[in-house]
């Protein structure tokens, strides 16, 4: 689609006169216009301009209007582009019937009120710039939780090279994907090309790409090759590569590599390529490290013995990255029932904008209170998505004063349809008042992880309850925060084992997650404990209440 400021309209007429007057009336308000004196004409011009929106009249040679709009219609770049007809011929109900059954978007009669034309015209192009961008919001958020969820399995740096640059390749339509990893030194040791390979791969691998991005650090998108400087270009243009878009890694603010896509097409890639590449990059810089981590680990392992005291001190690094790594996890858990729920404001949205347009095509000024339910489904969408980028960044390390009540209901709304699907009942009692003083992100990944396992206890559904309050423990202001489950329990002589690393009653599960939450809220000053009966089992949390400021 084009700028909002300037649309542009393909003016379909074989009388010149008509053409002139709707051209000039679209120029006026402010669209830009292309002519076309048949359909066959209009077919070829659309085809090329991509216009915002097509005005098609029915009666001209070569090929009428009912033939184009089949045409337009059939063929895949213009087939979701509006199309209005204006005629003075076709006016019985059985071609109105017919122009419509073919793909027209809307019907205007000649001789019309130039109002009404702008206003219909200037209606089906924001319907179709929002349904394009609800559609690319919801397409990038799929792309993310795919991809996000290939990086948290994969542990051989190859293997997820592989799969990570392919998945670029195929959603972003790019000829060439390169990742490029530094050593400790900052020196290239690592690259991986998938697609087409560039003939000076070493070159633009071991020098270009990290001068291009090292010295600024943020990301960088060439609509044209052409522009860059003379002997980058020079190289670029000998190995096909007309655009391309690079993205450093950056782990701990530190720069660790660089994810770059090349197209040998001109403007291949937006600023919407640009944000995506952006997101998956800070995904796959956690996933790298745990990679380079994961086969670290292997290695102490051939030689453990000699490598006690040095594989304690990774190990320490690899549970601050694993806790990440299992945040990670929990929200996978959690992102196909996100993506679906998306859909959820999208039906009552498309009805509003369709009762508008019927107030348009009436006559009748748009009702504001479908205006209203339209912007408060648009901003829900919206709310949904950021909260999913909130989770799945990397986590903030800064303490802040916390109200636990906050933490509990954005972790339940995260995890709600989830719960639905699984028949789950939720009850909340948050009375606690106080404040704690903690890590937000840490938090929310413990309540998650102690909600995702009482769901898996709850196969057939039950009841998870969520309580908070004010107490003394120890003699100290506490907040309490207990989760408990009608789910199958936990056997007595496994109580004293279940905060232990990799010890799991699940068939197949890491042993980390509760290991992890014991962590963080010991680090947070407080305690976890456990109780559980064949019909209830219940975490109970204690975090030391943040002193009062006077």
């Amino acid at each position: 689609m084009h700028s909002d400021e300037q649309p542009l309209v393909l003016v379909t007429d074989d009388n010149a006169q008509a053409r002139a007057l709707l051209c000039r009336l679209l120029e006026r308000e402010g669209f830009r216009v292309a002519e076309a004196a048949n359909g066959s004409e209009a077919l070829h011009k659309a085809c090329d301009l991509l216009p915002d929106l097509v005005l098609m009249d029915i009666q001209m040679p070569v090929m009428n209007g009912f033939e184009a709009l089949r045409a337009l219609r059939e063929e895949p770049r213009t087939a979701r582009i509006p199309i209005i007809v204006v005629t003075a011929a076709a006016r019985d109900t059985v071609d109105v019937t017919r122009g419509f059954g073919l793909g027209a978007d809307d019907y205007i009669v000649k001789p019309f009120n130039s109002s009404e034309l702008i206003a219909r015209a200037r209606s089906k192009i924001k319907a179709r710039q929002l349904e394009d961008t609800l559609h690319r919001r919801n397409a990038q958020l799929e792309i993310l939780t795919r991809i996000g969820s290939q990086l948290v399995r994969a542990l051989a740096l190859p293997e997820l090279s592989d799969y990570l640059l392919n998945a670029l390749c195929s959603h972003l339509k790019a000829d060439s994907a390169i990742l490029m990893l530094l050593n400790a030194e900052g020196k290239p040791d690592f690259w991986r090309v998938c697609g087409k390979t560039p003939q000076h791969t070493a070159t633009l691998v071991q020098t270009w790409i990290p001068i291009y991005l090292s010295e600024s650090g943020r990301a960088a998108l060439v609509d044209d090759t052409r522009q860059l400087m003379p002997e980058l270009s020079a190289l670029l243009e000998a190995d096909g590569i007309r655009s391309g878009v690079a993205v450093p890694l950056m782990y701990q603010e530190r720069f660790i590599g660089v994810l770059a896509l090349a197209s040998c097409n001109v403007r291949q890639f937006s600023g919407d390529d640009l944000r995506l590449l952006e997101t998956v990059a800070s995904q796959a810089a956690l996933a790298i490290h745990n990679a380079q981590l994961y086969c670290a680990l292997q290695e102490y392992a051939h030689n453990l013995e000699a490598t006690v005291q040095a594989r304690t001190e990774a190990l320490k690094k690899a549970e601050q990255q694993l806790m990440r790594a299992d945040r990670l996890a929990a929200l996978g858990t959690l992102a196909a029932g996100i993506a679906h729920e998306i859909n959820n404001p999208l039906q009552p949205l498309l009805t509003n904008l369709e009762l508008m347009l019927e107030d348009v095509d009436q006559g009748r000024s748009a009702d504001r209170e479908m205006i209203e339910f339209a912007i408060r489904d648009v901003q829900r969408i919206r709310r949904i998505v950021s909260n999913l980028l909130d989770f799945a960044r990397p986590a903030r390390s800064a303490l802040a004063l916390l109200q636990i009540n906050d933490i509990a209901q954005e972790v339940l709304t995260l995890a709600r349809k989830q719960l639905e699907q699984a028949h789950i009942q939720v009850e909340l009692s948050l009375r606690a008042r106080q404040q704690c003083k903690g890590n937000a992100d840490q938090l929310k990944q413990v309540l998650l992880n102690l909600v995702i396992n009482a769901m898996e206890a709850m196969p057939n559904g039950g009841e998870l309850s969520v309580a908070t309050a004010d107490v003394l423990h120890g003699g100290q202001p506490h907040i309490k925060l207990t989760i408990s489950d009608t789910g199958v329990g936990i056997p007595p002589e496994r109580l004293d084992q279940i905060f232990n690393p990799f010890f799991s009653t699940k068939p197949n599960g890491t042993g980390l997650g509760l290991a992890i939450s014991h962590s963080i809220i010991t680090a947070h000053g407080g305690q976890i404990q456990v109780e559980s009966q064949p019909s209830r089992t219940s975490f109970i949390i204690f975090l030391p209440a943040a002193e009062s400021e006077t």
